[in-house]
């Protein structure tokens, strides 16, 4: 039930889940009548640190989720503890979730997917702003309101700004959609949060994850291999997606999208698929370089134009005056009347007249006058239309002159702007090439920076590995002087027992000649003969140093961690070989001339590079027989899909666990970090338990090597990365070894041999 603090304020309608940390539950706050959902833990016992850890995260939820205020995203209400319990008060989601849906091979179209990208990404961004990234974005956490709106849960592994809750190298998250920085263990940003969204996109456009099978498979692949285009697998997803997909999936975060609203946009793009337009001229059709506004301008002849002396001029086609334009008046044509009238005149005399017609001196004067004022009204009449001619002519020409002044003006503002319009392009375009070229400085000044990094990295490796050469050296030069003492103490045992065998030899001699002088001596000392035949080969065995000739193989086998033991009469051996070395432990034995009823052999051939770790490891190998011991659950070989389980009796001391997986990669993976159990526990590794879903085996089959180490006290100061290279991990084990062989710290391997197949 709910605790006490929250049941005045919240009324329980029922249960959503229930497991092992605690219980979710459907209530409804009384006072704002608004439904909520409660998880409700228990606080974790303080010795317990796994407990300890999700308690950590629980609260951690609380603090990401709290500061996050956003339609995209879960809401939380409250957060509170007592001495017993802890709980979150947050929104109620009832549509399920992304997951579900996937589930049951539900398909989603373009735009259906474009919507919840974008919602996720709006989501993400919000919060990334904010400082907390995510770090397990899956369909699982991906929450549909009834009407299909996104809700971002589980804040629960979230990493928080200026946060100390989160150790760099702890694996978490969920393989599938993990970043390969998560798998380095190296820290992450919201660049992880942009790579586990676009596994998300990936598997909703095309029904798959772009990363299959089991843990080391995923790992693998998502580290070294780039899944194919969804495009080739689904028929209606846009090319335009694989784009927008291979650059979310980049290996390197500095190659992915910077921001989660980048992202989606570049979603909505490859969904439109639309490019942008190119540049288009604007002119008409048939005049390139012309709008529909441009002015034609053409020449026309100048009024009172004159061709050649004599020869009146005329254009060749009429036209009518511009608009404006007052029509000058017809001077030809007034001069043309004028002399029509005279003409005229003189045509009427001569027929009113008549030949013979005597001339009236009167009237031929008046004649003459009359003639002589229509001339000169004529000739008035003709300069007052040249002179109007003239003054129209004047007019035009001004106008004419004031246009081209108003054209040239147009030019000269339409020259300047388009110099401006130029200057601030060629501005522009400097800026660009030094915001350009100071990129280009930053970020070959971050490269020259990573260089020397990895120089000084390389450095420290080079002088690490010499310090380990050395100690190897050093330990090589004391288990040979210690087999030397061993040699001389196998010496003095053997001459000890050749002495006591001549002794018993002159008393059997004398017993015979005793038995001699008496008949009944004789038989008992044919008895004793007899018994001594028939223990004479149990004598030869007994005679051989079956514990020098054990450590010996034990210690001088090469790429070999053996646990011996022996007896005076049986010598047993166990642990890892190198493949065709049992045969030649086999053939030292016969050529000991150890029998083959005397000598128990329980050897494990492997192939790989595990030569350098299991000599480092032989110093604190357990005896044989002893624990700590190690034990694959299952049928051997391992096959595909098989679970990865192991049964590991702890010694009879409380001790922290370790399991250390090599690969023939080279590299080794941490899968039980430090785990503190009780004197005698049994204990089965890799079985899954609540999101555990446990070590599935998958490519690429083989032989690996597993090694438990059991430790009173914990081997190293911080928390190893999930996977590592050899070189690293051995480096930091030799370390631990040292400081643990002079704090006193009792620690005991036991190395087993995992072989895997496609199929049995």
């Amino acid at each position: 039930m709910l605790p006490a603090e929250l049941n005045q304020k919240y009324e329980v309608r029922g249960t959503l889940g229930a497991g092992a940390m605690g219980t979710v539950y459907d209530a409804v706050d009384r006072i704002i009548e608004r439904r909520v959902a409660i998880k409700v833990v228990n606080r974790p016992n303080e010795s317990d640190p796994e407990a300890v850890e999700a308690h950590a995260r629980f609260r951690r939820e609380a603090q990401a989720a709290g500061r996050l205020s956003h339609p995209n995203i879960v809401g939380v209400y409250d957060y509170g503890e007592n001495a017993t319990q802890a709980w979150i008060v947050m929104e109620l989601v009832e549509g399920g979730s992304l997951k579900g849906r996937l589930d049951k091979n539900e398909r989603f179209t373009v735009p259906e997917i474009v919507r919840i990208m974008g919602e996720v990404c709006a989501g993400l961004h919000y919060s990334h702003q904010r400082g907390v990234v995510h770090r397990d974005i899956k369909p699982g956490n991906i929450m549909l309101t009834p009407d299909g709106q996104v809700k971002i849960a589980d804040f629960g592994i979230a990493r928080l700004e200026n946060s100390s809750m989160t150790q760099v190298g702890t694996l978490i998250g969920t393989p599938s959609y993990m970043a390969p920085e998560q798998f380095r263990g190296e820290p992450v940003d919201l660049r992880a949060d942009i790579w586990a969204s676009g596994v998300m996109l990936y598997q909703l456009l095309t029904g798959e994850k772009p990363f299959e099978g089991g843990f080391s498979a995923v790992m693998h692949k998502a580290l070294h291999t780039e899944p194919p285009p969804p495009s080739t697998l689904s028929v209606t997803t846009p090319r335009a997606f694989d784009g927008v997909i291979s650059r979310a999936l980049a290996k390197r975060p500095d190659d992915r999208f910077r921001s989660a609203a980048e992202f989606a946009d570049a979603i909505r793009a490859a969904a439109s698929g639309n490019a942008p337009e190119p540049a288009m001229g604007g002119g008409l059709p048939g005049l390139p370089g012309l709008n529909e506004d441009a002015t034609v301008v053409t020449a026309r002849p100048v009024a009172g134009a004159t061709a050649s002396a004599g020869t009146q001029s005329r254009p060749a086609t009429p036209a009518p005056a511009a608009s404006g334009e007052k029509k000058g008046p017809p001077v030809a044509l007034i001069a043309g009347g004028a002399g029509a009238l005279v003409a005229a005149a003189g045509a009427a005399w001569f027929f009113l007249a008549g030949p013979g017609a005597g001339p009236d001196p009167a009237v031929l004067e008046r004649q003459r006058l009359e003639q002589e004022a229509a001339a000169r009204d004529a000739q008035a009449r003709a300069q007052a239309a040249a002179d109007q001619a003239q003054r129209d002519a004047a007019a035009r020409e001004a106008a004419a002159r004031e246009q081209a002044a108003r054209d040239a003006q147009a030019r000269e503002i339409a020259a300047r702007e388009q110099a401006a319009r130029e200057q601030a392009a060629r501005e522009a375009a400097a800026r660009d090439q030094a915001a350009t070229e100071a990129q280009a400085r930053q970020a070959q000044a971050a490269r020259d920076q990573a260089a020397a990094e990895q120089a000084a990295r390389d450095a420290a490796a080079r002088e690490q590995a010499a310090r380990n050469a050395a100690a190897r050296d050093q330990a090589a030069r004391e288990r040979a002087a210690a087999e030397a003492q061993a040699r001389e103490a196998a010496a003095r045992e053997q001459a000890a027992r050749e002495q006591a065998a001549r002794e018993q030899a002159a008393r059997d001699l004398a017993a015979r000649e005793q038995a001699a002088r008496d008949q009944a001596a004789r038989e008992a000392a044919a008895r004793q003969q007899q018994q001594q035949q028939q223990q004479q080969p149990q004598v030869a065995a007994a005679r051989l140093d079956l514990r020098a000739a054990a450590q010996a193989l034990a210690t001088q086998t090469p790429c070999s961690l053996i646990a011996w033991s022996a007896t005076d009469r049986t010598m047993s051996l166990a642990g890892v070989v190198r493949r065709g070395d049992e045969t030649a432990i086999r053939q030292n034995l016969s050529s000991r001339g150890v029998p083959d009823d005397a000598a128990q052999l329980a050897l494990t051939s492997f192939d790989g590079p595990y030569c350098a770790a299991l000599d480092l490891f032989r110093p604190v190998l357990g005896p044989a027989g002893a624990a700590p011991t190690v034990q694959v659950v299952g049928r051997m070989p391992l096959q595909k899909g098989e679970l990865l389980q192991f049964d590991v009796q702890m010694p009879d001391w409380p001790a922290h666990l370790y399991l250390a997986y090599f690969m023939k990669s080279g590299e080794v993976a941490n899968l039980v970090p430090s785990t503190l159990y009780q004197a005698s526990a049994r204990v089965r590794l890799g079985e899954p338990t609540g999101s555990f879903t446990g070590w599935e085996v998958d490519e690429p089959f083989g032989t690996d090597l597993a090694v438990v180490i059991a430790s009173d006290r914990p081997l190293f100061g911080n928390s190893r990365p999930l996977v590592e290279s050899q070189e690293a991990y051995m480096s930091a084990l030799a370390a631990a070894l040292r400081n643990a062989r002079a704090s006193g710290t009792r620690v005991v391997v036991r190395p087993i041999v995992v072989e895997t197949v496609a199929r049995r």
